[in-house]
C-alpha cells in the first residue's frame, strides 16, 4: 500500500480551531468532489499539545492501492480541478511550509481510531520505539520511498484504556511524538 503523509501549516494567526473548520467543511469537501480519492485522511494538530509543531495545522493521508492510482491524483492535479484547489489552499494554509513524503506502508490493523500519534524515525530499530507504551495500537510503519533526514513514519492509534500519565510520559521522553485528532 502507498500512503502520502501532507504535513500541511497554517497561515499565520489562524487557530488551530479555524483551521480545523474551514480544512472540514471547505477544503475537502471541495478536494473529494474534484480527485479521484481513494481514501482521504485529516489528522489535526493541536498545537498546545505540539510545542514542537506549532505551525502545522494537519498530517493529511491519501492512501493508495498502486502506483497507477497516485498516476491519476498527479493528473487530475495539473489539470483545472489542481488549480481550484491549489487557489482554495491559500485561504488557510501556509503553502511554502507545505511538504509530504510518500511512503510504503504495512498496515497492521484495520482498527480506526479518533486520536493517533505519528512518530518519526531515523533508525529501523525505532520503528517499535512507542510499542512500549500501554494503550497505543501499531497502525503501520509509513517508510519513505525517498529517505532523507528520517526514514519513516510510525504511526499508532491511542486506544480508550491509555491513561494521562502514559500520554505526559511519552510526550516528555519523546518530544518528536505529534498527537492528532482523526477525521476520514
Amino acid at each position: 500500500m502507498i500512503k502520502a503523509l501532507a504535513f500541511i501549516h497554517k497561515i499565520d494567526g489562524l487557530s488551530d480551531i479555524d483551521f480545523r473548520n474551514y480544512y472540514e467543511n471547505k477544503h475537502a469537501p471541495l478536494a473529494s468532489s474534484l480527485l479521484t480519492l481513494e481514501e482521504y485522511e485529516r489528522n489535526y494538530i493541536n498545537s498546545e499539545l505540539n510545542p514542537l509543531y506549532t505551525s502545522l495545522g494537519s498530517i493529511s493521508i491519501f492512501q493508495y492501492q498502486s502506483m497507477a492510482s497516485l498516476n491519476i491524483i498527479g493528473k487530475e492535479m495539473s489539470t483545472s480541478p489542481g488549480n481550484i484547489l491549489r487557489k482554495d489552499e491559500r485561504n488557510f494554509m501556509d503553502v511554502s511550509k507545505n511538504y509530504h513524503v510518500l511512503t510504503k506502508s504495512n498496515q497492521l490493523t484495520k482498527n480506526e481510531f479518533r486520536k493517533k500519534i505519528f512518530y518519526p524515525i531515523k533508525k529501523y530499530e525505532d520503528t517499535h520505539l512507542l510499542e512500549a507504551y500501554d494503550g497505543l495500537e501499531k497502525i503501520s510503519d509509513n517508510l519513505l520511498v525517498e529517505p532523507n533526514e528520517i526514514i519513516g513514519i510510525s504511526e499508532y492509534g491511542i486506544t480508550q484504556e491509555i491513561s494521562l500519565e502514559t500520554l505526559e510520559k511519552l510526550a516528555a521522553d519523546h518530544p518528536r511524538a505529534i498527537t492528532a485528532s482523526c477525521i476520514k
